[in-house]
Order: structure tokens, then sequence, then C-alpha cells
């Protein structure tokens, strides 16, 4: 397309049309409100921090547009380093004054502050935190016994941490059963015993992933197929027992598990170097049953990956033998744990018969905080304790709270929780009487089920394993985030967290978000970080009545080559899954002045004044502002619940849950039980500051037909919606047809994101992420509505005139530019005057808008005689006499340059032909700008460009005589300022349909 015509639509943005100036939607668009401003993540990395490098930092915030800093004590490696200091120890006195005057700078330049609740940023812990105060889990230690007097110390012996809680002795009647390990060969282990026995499961030390097979009448037949992980140091506690796999009974003399090869441990082979081979599993084939997973169902291994899906934790069910002569049952057992003295010794007489006396402790998981610096790391508080977590608190930001001054308490307005990565613990103190109570039962006696063994039966074993994570996620939602955000609302701070984790994470994302006053999400400006993390946060604030839904925004691996334009589809994207307002990722503290590019670590976006484009960014903040702005107007306006179910834990809901055109929010058993009604056939909830105003609802609610188990007083609950009117679908993924609701969106002429919000009859629509630039058009579900179109980069609003309404809703037609444009359409006001169904100009060379006055405008660059059909059915014909001209712009001189020559003015004067311009408009095209520019012309200083195309209307700024104009072009550390190779005026024809 030629420059002269692409900007045609652009000069509309450049003219106030529809909307009165009293209008308080299109003055906060235009002129966003100081609390739309977006916050950052401000990194203190190491030691090396100084106050004049604290005050230079937020006096960069305030000039740039950040509202609010979260400090960070992170200890990592720096990418790229503006020279070293003298470190400061953190937690020192010196490191404490430097907290305070953070405080007091930031009060001055009007930027608040939030503390992380740590040094790290994962999770909550310190030097402060005790053994006995730390994350904790169930070990087991056994010996054999016969009936009769016994005395032997059986509290377990070199356990980490340094000893053991107790927690039970039981004894166990011991099993008659058959145990063969597996004599490994290179692809296969065989189980042989003198006799045919009924095989039930095997035990795995080691990773296998194979088919087992039985020997029967002469025929080999499979058994059961395996997939056994070894264990994983980031996520697991359990790393070195034995996995269990549970099947049906099979009997049969041999046995041959038939086994992939490993691949060899390590990565790449070094040169002149062997690669360490992976040592064979040991393998171990018994009669007896097995609780299948049974490192995974107590949480001692964890999903591997950042990543888990929905069905991470939809663990296998165990088989329940043929033969149940086989079991144990409680009434068997004998608890021992009154005779159990303070030195670990077991004193007692057992009955007659064989018996396993199993000792069951807790202790430390050993998790600790990180990445923090050497002083200020030590273990992670318990998170299923109120006590443990105000300890905390405490600790570290009470101790800081206690030293602070009224001025510096002003600054300081909450404390942060990034996301979960510390991986699980299963016990705590008084758990047995807390899980008693929540569950109906005592779990004393179903403690044999952590080591395999299986209790009763095996559906209750795996019953018991399942109310054990059930009862974990919801303590540490209630315990962790509720006890610390108790502790901080009386300090007079709010609590914002991440409601998820990456790495061994034991919750409930729903209910983990619901307990926090503020919740954020994050995603990465390249890759899948980000595509889960950001929906399932939303979905907690939409579903517990918070009006903000935060993010950590354009976390990433370095690369300063990132802008603004780089990345602001990737942002746009979590937009269209519910967020609306970004905290963005990150301000590394910069200790001294200079030396582009700054201190930076390996991650995360350069945000900070030692980056040149963040510097001249206020015009890509007022950007963010303005879609804060219009994200949070009104409430969600999604269509479509989607319950996760009731299992633990769960950090996403199902994939991809209803089809194109249809939005949705995840719902967890908690907001089901407190938060959710059912209002005129609608699911709804209310504000959390005002319970009387509904905030969200949803037409149906879905939830998937595959669930095993929802815990009786959910169930009801349910029921008791459904009967009085809400509507339900035990589906997912949900088709339109069993739907049977309009989508909100449908008929795009190329693929989008989008989001929907509403206030009373009013929808806004955020359209975004255009698979291809040129005319894009779709339906809309809303009728009798005339659609406004909202542009967020320039702060301009047009009153679209290509629309038709038709029975399915409203249909509009607008030109996209640039696959990175985004816009927002309102339909707000009702329809008065008619629009344009047809046109003999495609909407890229002829726009077409209603001004102030309703009146028809039609703008284009080429001359000639264009007709429109109107929805009354009446034709108008406009005639445009002149073809757009141009006026290159010559003669351009540096004038300016910072330091580091990533900052350049550039100067030129010129003088327009006579005429040039009369009676129309004045595009100014910069050409191809790498990667900022602000241009003053004549005196008059415009709003910053940072995407394409980099063009202005410049009408109003242009004289007869000699114009002056001056272009401040900014670009990347890895780059240098550049202007097009032409910079041209061209004007641009308007004339008014008659």
């Amino acid at each position: 397309m030629s420059r002269k015509w692409k900007y045609v639509s652009l000069l509309v943005w450049s003219m106030v049309v529809s909307v009165s100036q009293a209008d308080p939607l299109m003055e906060t668009f235009k002129s966003p409100s100081e609390e739309t401003r977006p916050w950052c993540y401000w990194y203190w990395v190491g030691g090396d921090i100084t106050a004049e490098g604290i005050t230079k930092d937020l006096e960069n915030m305030a000039e740039v547009g950040i509202a609010r800093a979260m400090i960070g004590n992170v200890d990592v490696g720096v990418k790229t380093n503006n020279g070293q200091g003298s470190p400061v120890e953190v937690l020192s006195p010196a490191w404490r004054e430097l907290k305070m005057h953070a405080l007091r700078e930031a009060k001055r330049v009007g930027v608040d502050i939030y503390f992380f609740n740590c040094p790290g940023w994962s999770q909550s812990g310190g030097p402060w935190i005790k053994t006995e105060q730390s994350m904790r889990r169930v070990i087991w230690s056994e010996v054999n016994a016969n009936g009769g007097p016994f005395k032997q110390k059986v509290r377990a012996k070199g356990v980490p941490g340094g000893g053991s809680q107790d927690i039970a002795v039981l004894a166990v009647p011991q099993l008659n059963s058959v145990s063969i390990e597996g004599e490994p060969s290179e692809k296969q282990y065989i189980f042989s015993h003198s006799e045919p026995f009924t095989a039930r499961s095997l035990s795995i030390h080691g990773a296998v992933k194979g088919t087992l097979f039985a020997f029967r009448n002469g025929k080999r037949e499979a058994v059961a197929q395996i997939d056994v992980r070894a264990g994983f140091a980031k996520t697991d506690f359990l790393l070195k027992e034995a996995q269990t796999v549970s099947f049906p009974d099979v009997t049969a003399q041999r046995f041959e598990l038939d086994y992939e090869k490993p691949k060899p441990a390590g990565r790449k082979k070094k040169k002149n170097k062997p690669v360490k081979a992976v040592p064979p599993a040991r393998v171990s084939l018994s009669s007896e049953p097995k609780v299948a997973q049974v490192l995974n169902k107590q949480m001692g291994r964890m999903h591997p990956t950042p990543s888990p899906t929905w069905d991470s934790y939809i663990f296998k069910d165990s088989v329940e033998p043929e033969d149940t002569s086989v079991l144990v049952g409680q009434k068997e057992m004998i608890d021992l744990s009154d005779k159990l003295d303070a030195d670990g010794v077991l004193n007692c007489t057992l009955p007659k018969g064989e018996w396993r006396i199993i000792y069951f402790g807790m202790i430390t998981t050993g998790a600790k905080n990180h990445p923090a610096a050497p002083e200020a790391k030590g273990l992670e508080v318990d998170k299923m304790s109120r006590a443990h977590t105000r300890h905390h608190f405490n600790s570290y930001v009470g101790s800081l709270y206690q030293q602070m001054t009224s001025e510096e308490k002003a600054a300081f307005k909450g404390i942060t929780i990034d996301s979960y990565e510390v991986g699980a613990q299963n016990w705590t103190d008084g758990f047995a009487a807390e899980f008693e109570k929540r569950n109906g039962y005592n779990p004393i006696l179903m403690l044999p089920t952590f080591t395999g063994t299986v209790v009763d039966s095996a559906k209750k074993s795996d019953r018991f394993l399942w109310d054990l994570r059930r009862t974990v996620a919801d303590m540490i939602a209630e315990c962790y985030l509720g006890g610390l955000r108790d502790v901080a609302n009386e300090h007079g701070l709010v609590l914002w967290c991440e409601p998820y984790g990456h790495w061994g994470y034991p919750g409930d994302f729903t209910i983990y978000g619901g307990y926090a006053d503020q919740v954020g999400g994050e995603f990465w400006s390249k890759g899948n970080l980000g595509n889960i993390e950001c929906r399932a946060t939303s979905s907690v604030a939409h579903t517990y009545g918070k009006r903000r839904t935060y993010a950590e925004a354009f976390t990433s691996g370095l690369n300063l080559q990132d802008n603004p334009y780089s990345f602001k589809a990737r942002g746009e994207r979590m937009f269209c899954d519910g967020i609306n307002h970004f905290v963005l990722h990150v301000y590394l503290h910069q200790p001294r002045t200079g030396g582009m590019p700054g201190r930076n670590a390996g991650f995360g976006t350069a945000f900070h004044r030692n980056t040149p484009w963040f510097n001249e960014g206020q015009g890509w903040i007022n950007y963010l502002q303005r879609c804060h702005t219009m994200l949070q107007w009104g409430d969600p306006a999604n269509d479509v619940l989607v319950y996760i179910g009731d299992f633990a834990p769960q950090m996403t809901g199902p994939p991809n849950p209803v089809p194109n055109g249809y939005q949705y929010d995840y719902v967890g058993s908690d907001a089901i039980l407190r938060k959710l009604d059912v209002v005129d056939g609608k699911w709804v909830t209310y504000d959390e500051n005002d319970p009387n105003r509904i905030s969200a609802s949803w037409k149906v609610m879905t939830m998937p037909n595959t669930l095993k188990h929802i815990r009786p007083h959910i169930q009801k609950r349910i029921d008791e919606l459904e009967k009085k009117g809400g509507r339900i679908i035990r589906s997912v993924p949900v088709s339109a047809e069993q739907l049977n609701l309009p989508p909100a969106v449908s008929g795009e002429s190329c693929a989008i994101r989008w989001l929907e919000r509403k206030l009373g009859d009013q929808h806004l629509f955020f359209l975004s992420n255009f698979e291809k630039a040129g005319t894009f058009s779709a339906m809309f579900h809303v009728k009798g509505k005339h659609p406004e179109l909202f542009n967020p980069v320039t702060g301009e609003i047009q009153k679209i005139a290509r629309f038709e309404e038709t029975a399915s809703g409203t249909k509009i037609e607008i030109d996209v530019k640039d696959p990175a444009d985004s816009f927002f359409v309102l339909f707000r006001e009702k329809a008065t005057v008619p629009s344009v169904v047809n046109a003999s100009a495609p909407v890229s060379d002829l726009d077409l808008f209603y001004n102030a006055k309703n009146e028809l405008v039609a703008q284009t660059g080429k001359a000639g005689t264009y007709t429109l059909t109107m929805s009354d059915g009446k034709m108008h014909s406009v005639a445009v006499k002149a073809d757009s001209k141009s006026v290159n712009i010559d003669g351009w001189k540096t004038a300016s340059t910072d330091n580091e020559g990533f900052t350049e003015t550039r100067v030129a004067e010129f003088s327009l032909p006579k005429n040039f311009g009369k009676n129309q408009r004045v595009m100014l095209d910069l050409g191809n700008v790498e990667i900022m520019a602000q241009v003053t012309l004549n005196g008059k200083t415009f709003d910053t460009l940072w995407m394409p195309p980099f063009a202005l209307d410049v009408t109003k700024a242009l004289k007869s005589g000699r114009n002056k104009i001056a272009v401040r072009v900014t670009s990347t550390t890895e780059g240098k300022p550049k202007l097009g190779e032409t910079v041209q005026l061209n004007t641009v024809s308007r004339e008014t349909v008659k």
C-alpha cells in the first residue's frame, strides 16, 4: 500500500468526533486517571544497592508514569553491569536504612511501595523459621516383630533437618505375601518363582517405561503398561522411595517386564568424556496389593514442569484385589503412640502374631526461600499454620514496619507473594484433629497408605489420600494466604499474590487466590508461560468479585532488542484472557547513573532508567493506562463458567472448554460454596466491596463428566443452585449446540483475540492479535446500538459508519494497518442515523465516520466519486476532487545526542508550496522509525510515536513561510536511532456526505 493512503483512517483519529466533552468515559480514556498507571517489580540484586540509585530509580518511575513498585531482594547473576559497589548485607542495619530511604523517597515522588514478603521471590521463609515452624512432610520407618514384649527405639534416625516430630506408631499385621526382585537385562526384567502366585503390584526404585507380561498357558500375555519417572529434586521430596503400580490379579509362575532403554544421564556428551550411564531401576513384583502411584498421591512426587495440565493430578485408581484376605483392616491395627517415650523408644506388649511396627513422624521438607542472599536464606514457613505464618510476617515485614516513621509508612501499601515454587507439604501440627474436623474421620489408622499398603480397600485408601490432598490445599489457602492477608490488613497493608505455582504447587488456584486482597497472573514476552496463568487469575478475580486482575508483565529471557511494539501483541493476548492491569517485570535497581544498558539480570524486560526507550516511553505508558481504563470499565461479560472439579492440587482448568465465539471463567468448589448464587436463571457473584452488587454473571455452568468424586457438601450446594435455576451442562469441552447461546463474536474475517465487558445494556469489546492487516469485519451479538471505535494508542475516538445490523447482531468493518493494532468497540448509544452497508471503495482507501454533529464524513487521499448504500435503503455519492499531494522534508541535521548515541534529535526547516493542504488535512509521515519518535513542529510537541505507522496529523501546527521541525528519535541499546529514508507531508481530503 502506498504511504500516501496507509494513514487515511489514522487522520480520523486526530478528530474528536461523536462524544460530548462532558462524557466521563471519553475523558478518562483520553486522560486516564492516576490509578490506572502500571506498576513494576523492582528487584534489588544481591547487595549492590545505593541510596543515590534508589532515588534516581524512583524519580524515573514517577517521571515515566509508574504508580507502584514491588521491592524484591534477589540474589541472581547479572548479565550486563554498570560497575560494582561495596555490597550491603541483606537484613543488616545498612540494608534496613536503604529500605527506609526508599520509602521516604517514594513518598516524596508519589510512588507507592510493596515489599516482597521475604528475601527472594519464592516464597515465604528466612533464617527466622525454625525446623518445627517449617513446611513438613510425613516420614516412616518400620521394623518387624513377633507377639510378646517389645522394647526398641523406633523413631526414625538420620533424617534431614535434625530430627522427627512424632505423629503415631502403629502395629500392622504382616501379610503372607510373595515379593520377587526382577533380574535386569538390557531390555527386560525377569521375575520367576518356584510355583505360580498371584501378582498384584510392582514397586519401582528409579524410572521404568514398558510393559509387564505374564506367561500363562504357554502364552505371553500383557498385564500392565508401566510409566514411572524418577524423582525430580526441584519438585519432589520423595526422590528415592519406591513408586507403586497396581494392576488386577494375575496368576503365573514367570513374569517379564520389557522396558525402553533409558536415555543417558546429563545433556550433551563432552569431548573425550564418556556420558554417564543411567543405572537400571530396581523393580519388585509382589502379591501384595499396593496403592497406585502412592508417591504422587501423598504429594511426594509432583508434576515435574512449570506447566501442569488440568489432569496432571487425576491419578489412576488402585485396583481392588479379588481376594480380600490379602488386605489390612483398620480394626486389625493397634495404635501404640502412647507407648512411645521421649527418647523414641517403644515399650509395649504385642498380641500373638507377626507385626510391622511402623513409626510415622514429620520432618521439614527442606524447602528454602530463593533466590536469596546466603544471610537471608532459611526454611520456608509452614503453609498450613496461621501461627507460623504470623511469626514469619512479624519476623520480616513486621520487623521493618516497627522501624518505620509515619512518613515511611505512608508510602508502604502492601506485601507481595510471587508464584509458588517451593514444593508440597503434607502434614502440620494438629493436622490429625483438623483433618477429622473437615472429613469426618480420624486419619491415623490410614497412615500405612503412605507406605503403599492398602487399608480396608483400594477405594478407601485412594479416598483417604484424595481427602489428604484436598485438605492440604484448603489449609494452605486459609492459613497461609488467609493468615498473611489478615496480619497484613492489621498493619494497614494489602496482600497481592499470584494464585498458582510452577514447581510442585500443592494448592488449588481458585481458593488460594480467593483469600488474597489482590491477584496477579504473569506472562512472558515469548513462549507459552502465561497462557494458563492469566486465565486462572482472571477467573479468580471474577468469581470472587475483584475489580482488577493484575499480571506480572513481559517476563522473559533478557533481550535488549525488545521494545513496546515488539511485545505489544503478547500483552494484548493477556488482556483478552482477563488481565486489566500490568505490573512490569522488571525494573532492576540501577545503583549507578549511566553505563547503558545498565544493570540487567538474564531475565525480564529492561524497564529501567538505563534503557533509552523506557525513558521516552510516556506515550506507551499512556496506551497502557487507556487499556487499563477500558478493561476495568463495567463488569466481565463471559457467558460460561467451567467447574474445575473438587480434586487437588490444581493450577488450571480443562483446556479449550468452549468453542470460538465464547468466553469463560474457571470456578472452584470454594467459590461455589461461599460466593456463587443464582439470580433470574444466571449464575452470579457479588462485588467483594459491595455485597449487594452483582459483579459478574454467567448464563451456564459446565462441568466435566469424568470427575470421580465431589465432596457431599459441595455436591449439595451445586444441586441447590441447579434447582434454583442455574443451568448446568455436564460436559467439557462443550459445543455451540450444547450451549445454545448466540456467540458474542462471530464471522471474523481473520483470526483475532477478543474480550467483552458490559455495563447494563452497554457492551465493550477489545479486539487484538489480528492474523493479518487489511479490512477486518466481524459480527457482534449486540443490536440497536451505534458502535464507537476507541484507539488506545492515540487516545482518539471514532463513531463508526460502516456497520450493518442483522438478525444475528451488528457487523462492523474497520481498517487494520498492522497486525499489532488493537481497538475497543463500544456499543452504548442508540443508533439514530443510518449506517453505510456498502461502499464503492474499501475502508483502507475511503474512511467513513460520523462527526460530533452526526454528519457522515468521507476521508480519502484518492480523487473520485464514491457511491454509498445506506441501511435505510438510500444511496449517496460523494465527490473528492484532489489526489493526495506530497512534500518531502530534506536537509536533516543532528542537533543533539545523548552520551551513548541511543537518543538523537534531528532538525530541519522547510517551506510549503502555495496552497499546499488548503481545505485539506496534512499528515506527517516519518517512515520506518527505530524505535520511537517525538515530533515538535513550530513549537508544538506531539505524543511519542512507538509503533507503525509513524504518522501524525500536523494540520494545525503548520504555518505559511518557514516551518521548523525537530524529531527526537530513540533506539534500543542494541541499535541506533533511525528515521525513515524519506520524511513526507501528505494531504488528505475530507468531505461531508450530503
